[in-house]
């Protein structure tokens, strides 16, 4: 489930340089599929290569419908994807950033769906964030202009510490390098405050990684959920001297092999 702007591709596949096609030759999906693991995900609505509504790139009416989007294709995935993807298998939520609010929705709205969840920087809070720069002074007007411009372009995006990651995300084509759009800032606020107050209410085994210098979400939500929710086996990685992009950042490999052990800590 991948993040804000981006696509699944471009998430999830291994990064070769600026320009350059993401490739599956030495990623964390092949990773995964080398240990039994199928991957699948869709782009969210009006993002990668998915339409949007009324034609506009990042623009969706409702974080409502983006879970929706999200509960269909699971039952569609054994006729797309065949006996890998049959029906009674386990299901694991692999969810970076914005993808973390989809998958703690998902969740709370039904969670036995679910065996385990596998949490990257996940957005659960925008507290800290909805409180710096200009976001600060945006925050108490966006409910004014969600009424007169929801498509409005308004609030900012953090920069990466890695120059790299960056210039190769300024350069994908099927990403979207825009402003966040007044409709989903406001569904991002809505939905965080949401998932923020009913933490308890998830019993889920769940790994959850972050690093206290993320400036796009705020690390402050994977602490609170590894100390609020009900479940009996809840991890919280720390990954220093990352940022946002995990799982592409120098060190991800040691954050690879710490996902592996938890999957085989909840699969015995």
């Amino acid at each position: 489930m991948h993040g804000h702007n981006v696509n699944i591709v471009f998430e999830f596949l291994r990064g070769r340089g600026v320009g350059v096609d993401r490739v599956y030759e030495g990623s964390w999906i092949q990773a995964l599929n080398k240990i039994g693991y199928s991957c699948c995900g869709i782009d969210v609505q009006s993002m990668g290569r998915s339409a949007g509504f009324g034609g506009l790139r990042s623009y969706f009416e409702s974080f409502e419908d983006v879970i929706a989007d999200d509960f269909a294709f699971i039952e569609k995935m054994a006729d797309l994807g065949g006996d890998k993807f049959s029906k009674g298998l386990p299901l694991f939520p692999f969810a970076v950033s914005m993808g973390g609010a989809r998958a703690a929705m998902m969740i709370l709205r039904n969670e036995s769906v679910f065996k385990a969840a596998l949490l990257y920087a996940p957005m659960l809070s925008l507290e800290r964030i909805s409180k710096q720069g200009l976001n600060r002074f945006l925050r108490p007007l966006i409910a004014i202009f969600n009424l007169v411009g929801p498509p409005w372009r308004l609030a900012g995006e953090a920069k990466s510490k890695f120059p790299n990651l960056q210039e190769e995300f300024d350069n994908d084509f099927f990403s979207d390098q825009g402003q966040t759009r007044v409709r989903l800032a406001s569904e991002y606020l809505k939905v965080t405050e949401h998932i923020m107050a009913n933490l308890k209410r998830i019993m889920l085994p769940f790994a959850t990684f972050h690093s206290e210098g993320d400036t796009m979400v705020d690390p402050e939500g994977s602490r609170r959920l590894v100390a609020e929710a009900s479940s009996e086996i809840k991890v919280h990685e720390d990954c220093p001297g990352s940022w946002h992009v995990l799982i592409h950042e120098p060190g991800n490999e040691k954050t690879l092999e710490k996902t592996i052990a938890f999957l085989n800590r909840v699969n015995t």
